[in-house]
Parts: C-alpha cells; sequence; structure tokens
C-alpha cells in the first residue's frame, strides 16, 4: 500500500512537472510568435522604409537637378542684369558727355553769333558815314577819294591794287580770322575780261568770268566772288555784309577805276 501511495506521488509529481513543462512550452510558443511576428512587422517597416527612402532619393536627385537649373538661370540673370547695368551707365555717361558737349557748342555758337554781330553793328553803324563821304566825294570830285577808300578798307575789308591787271582784295570774311585776305586780279584785253589770278581758287570762277564778259555787269561779279569766297571759308563763320553796301562800295571803286 505504501509502494501504491509512493507511485501515485510519483505520477502526480509527474504530471505536475508535465503540465508546467507544457505551460513552458506553450509560453515559449507564444514569445517565439510574438518576436516572429515582431520581426516581421520590423522588416515590413525596414522595407517600407528602404523603398521610401529610395523614392526620397530620387525626388532629391531631382530637387538637386532643379537647383543646379535654378542657380544656372539665376547666374544668367545676374550676368544680363550687370551687362544692362554697364550699358546704362555708359548711356549715362555718354548722355552726361553729349550734354556737355552740346552746351560747348552752343556756347561756341553764342559766341561766334556775338562776334559776328559786332562786325556787322560796327560796320552798319558806319554806313551813314560811308554814305556822307560818298555824297561829299561827289560834290568835290576826287578831293576825299584816298580817304574813301580808306574807310571802304577799313570797315569793308574791301581794296584794290593796280598792277599787271587790277587786284580786288578782301578780308573781313572769317569771323575767326578777319585779317585773312582774299583776292583775284583780272586783266582787260581786248574789251574782254581775264582772270590772271584767284587765290584761293573758287570754283565756278570760269562761267562767272563768261558771264561778266557777256553782260559786262563788274558790280556783279566783284559780289558774286565775295560771295564765293565766303562759301569756300574753312571755318564756316562768314562775316555777312549788307548787299547794298557792297553795291555802293564795288560801283564806287570800280566807277573809279573806269572799268565799268
Amino acid at each position: 500500500m505504501a509502494h501504491a501511495e509512493a507511485s501515485f506521488d510519483l505520477r502526480r509529481r509527474m504530471q505536475h512537472q508535465r503540465a508546467a513543462i507544457q505551460r513552458r512550452i506553450a509560453h515559449t510558443r507564444d514569445r517565439a510568435a510574438a518576436t516572429a511576428d515582431a520581426f516581421s512587422a520590423a522588416l515590413l517597416s525596414a522595407r517600407s522604409i528602404a523603398n521610401q527612402t529610395v523614392s526620397n532619393r530620387a525626388q532629391l536627385n531631382q530637387l538637386k537637378q532643379q537647383l543646379r537649373k535654378l542657380e544656372a538661370d539665376l547666374a544668367q540673370a545676374l550676368s544680363v542684369q550687370t551687362s544692362k547695368r554697364s550699358k546704362h551707365k555708359l548711356m549715362g555717361d555718354s548722355i552726361l558727355n553729349t550734354t556737355a558737349t552740346n552746351d560747348q557748342l552752343r556756347s561756341l555758337v553764342m559766341d561766334q553769333r556775338a562776334t559776328r554781330d559786332e562786325y556787322v553793328n560796327a560796320i552798319s553803324n558806319q554806313l551813314q558815314a560811308i554814305e556822307s563821304l560818298e555824297a561829299e566825294s561827289d560834290a568835290k570830285g576826287d578831293t576825299n577819294l584816298d580817304k574813301a577808300i580808306m574807310w571802304y578798307s577799313k570797315f569793308l575789308g574791301f581794296q584794290v591794287v593796280g598792277g599787271e591787271g587790277v587786284r580786288f582784295v578782301f578780308s573781313k570774311i572769317d569771323v575767326q580770322s578777319p585779317d585773312k585776305e582774299y583776292s583775284f586780279c583780272i586783266k582787260l584785253i581786248e574789251e574782254r575780261y581775264i582772270l590772271v589770278q584767284c587765290v584761293p581758287f573758287v570754283d565756278g570762277s570760269e562761267e562767272l568770268l563768261k558771264d561778266l564778259n557777256c553782260n559786262n555787269d563788274l558790280y556783279k561779279f566783284v559780289r558774286t566772288m565775295r560771295e564765293r569766297f565766303q562759301m569756300a571759308t574753312i571755318s564756316g563763320t562768314l562775316l555777312k555784309l549788307p548787299s547794298d553796301s557792297w553795291l555802293q562800295c564795288s560801283k564806287f571803286i570800280c566807277g573809279w577805276l573806269n572799268l565799268y
């Protein structure tokens, strides 16, 4: 009976141990299953993260390309802006230089006009005295002839020199060089005028000489030659005298020379 009880206790302990072992095995299986599930979930998460990383890398590459393009566009825009600024500065400098040049030219033109007006006014102021002198000379014959010629030479810059033909000398043509002389020499041979010399040479003088020989208008020839000298003036700043003054002057001196 004691042996039976011992066997019963042994079986009972073995059952208890078996049940404990089974509980451990079940617990271990549960833990293994949980671990496997956790590992599977972690693996899925890692795969998802990896896929997201690959996608992010592709997007990052695209963003880098876009950034490089934007940098290139920015560099080009800066270059264009710098070029425009440079051109704008050059244009501004050019405008300033042009304005300064225009001011200088305007001042020069005003000075030249003032000088011209001074000459014209001085000559105009002497016209009445010259006309009075002509009237006095006509009344007294040749008494004041030398004085009249002096007046013409002084105020009209016109003188006549005899010699081989008659040399007509003009000055007061160029305001910049009022003492510069222009001259031509004509000679009467067998009732025909010949142009012996012309300094400086005047274009069309041959045609003018033909007209002179046709119409015998020496006054017109003298006035026209002086106008041609004016047009040939290098400076282009001419002292324009009243036409009636030159008509009186040329008539008086040419009449005195008996060339008409």
